[in-house]
């Protein structure tokens, strides 16, 4: 059927059901009449035996008896010890051979005689005066006939069969695809109807219903694949323009400043920090889009976890510069069989944001503990700093993307905005939860990853 990519779906399964029906109808015909013709022929043969058994009979009870002549219609030749033909009423070109008739002893054999053919059997009879042979024949003329109709009986039938058996192939796809081309139409129409049409389910837990099913959760990944592209955009060029305003203004002072190489001097450094504001935004945005991919998560085991924690925690002193914070971590439990969903390098961004953050709040002084532990089937990442922590009522919106305290705008030194968005989507992408809690003294942070076996 891959060779006729031309024709629809019901018309190839027609054409296949048809051809699958001609072999099976015409070798059903063929089989039943070879078995017809085997019923025929083991009958001429009992008709055979029948019409020289009163002759035999005779011959046994009164070997010197006159033989009787056969029946009406039964072509019967018998033959004396001696050769001589005592009876026949075998037809003359049969007769004329019956010398080489009376050889044909045991199953029936078929002659051609003139235009004729015939089936004939010889049957040797012992007597005490000699051998006596029973020629007895049969013409095979009417069971010709008789196959030749039935022949063309199988055949007409076959046709039929065939033909019928295409027509129902035919009804019954057409029948089977309605549904499917109902889904057809309806995908058709969803763009006019709106984005948030889905198609309809039919009744039943059959494979259209099934295909309906699974087709709407297609469109459903689709639509929030595009509404997220379409917040990323918008929520890019909101956020972009701001900086890139400022970087155009802070580059226009700079040219006004040519002459002052004091004033020159600090418009570009301004503007450094504005270019590399602008570089982790373009960072932390590629960093989402790669993490909300369909691609299947890297996986990492409980050493790999343990090595990042302590290599973010080794960074974060190293940039700490003067101030005197204390950054400290604790590692509590094993795992030697646990995989987690997420790669070292996720593991790395998610406890150097964390730690970035809780230093950006504790200012010039302050303690941020970072600590992992293994609670039954879950690896536990806590962040706990000394810093002001977050209002009440940002907490729920922590993990937003571009959501940052009043305090970070006005600042104008506050990071991104994409921070927390990028811990809650790595956290999200390995199947855990994260939560974020003021302490009183600080703010704690504390993701959850799930553990499988290798």
């Amino acid at each position: 059927m891959r060779r006729l990519p031309g024709l629809s779906i019901r018309a190839r399964i027609t054409l296949g059901s048809l051809v699958v029906a001609a072999v099976l109808f015409s070798t059903a015909a063929f089989f039943f009449r070879l078995e017809v013709q085997s019923i025929l022929a083991e009958t001429t043969a009992t008709l055979l035996k029948n019409d020289a058994a009163p002759i035999v009979s005779n011959l046994i009870a009164e070997p010197s008896a006159t033989v009787e002549p056969p029946g009406e219609g039964q072509l019967v030749a018998v033959v004396d010890p001696t050769g001589l033909v005592q009876e026949s009423t075998l037809p003359l070109s049969l007769a004329s051979h019956t010398s080489m008739l009376t050889q044909l002893t045991g199953s029936p054999h078929e002659i051609q005689a003139g235009n004729s053919s015939y089936l004939v059997m010889a049957t040797p009879v012992e007597t005490p005066a000699g051998t006596w042979v029973i020629v007895t024949a049969r013409n095979q003329e009417a069971l010709g006939l008789l196959l030749d109709e039935l022949t063309g009986v199988l055949i007409t039938g076959t046709i039929v069969l065939i033909v019928g058996f295409g027509i129902a192939s035919w009804l019954l796809t057409g029948a089977a695809l309605r549904p499917v081309n109902r889904l057809r139409e309806e995908a058709e129409s969803l763009s006019e109807v709106g984005a948030s049409a889905q198609l309809p389910v039919p009744a039943g837990r059959d494979e259209v219903s099934q295909l309906a099913v699974t087709l709407n959760a297609f469109i459903e990944r689709l639509r929030r694949g595009v509404d997220r592209e379409k917040q990323v955009v918008s929520d890019a060029s909101h956020e972009l323009r701001t900086p890139l305003a400022v970087l155009k203004t802070q580059l226009e002072l700079a040219h006004l400043d040519s002459g002052n190489a004091p004033a020159l001097l600090r418009d570009i450094d301004e503007a450094s920090v504005t270019v590399d504001r602008l570089s982790r935004l373009a960072t932390n945005l590629l960093e989402l889009s790669k993490l909300e991919s369909d691609q299947a998560p890297p996986e990492t085991d409980w050493n790999g976890l343990v090595s990042e924690v302590t290599g973010s925690v080794d960074r974060a002193r190293m940039t700490r510069g003067v101030r005197e914070l204390e950054i400290a971590f604790e590692i509590s439990g094993d795992d030697p069989h646990g995989r987690y969903t997420l790669s070292r390098t996720n593991m790395g961004q998610l406890v150097d944001n964390l730690i970035a953050n809780s230093m950006a709040a504790i200012g010039a002084s302050g303690t941020v503990t970072v600590s992992l532990s293994r609670q039954g089937d879950v690896a536990v990442v806590r962040v706990v700093d000394t810093g002001p922590g977050m209002p009440v009522d940002f907490l729920p919106i922590a993990f937003d993307r571009f959501s940052r305290t009043d305090g970070s705008r006005a600042s104008g030194s506050g990071g991104s905005g994409l921070g927390l968005a990028v811990v809650h989507a790595i956290v999200d992408r390995a199947a855990g939860t994260i939560t974020v809690a003021n302490t009183g003294t600080g703010l704690a942070v504390e993701a959850r990853l799930p553990r499988h076996l290798s």
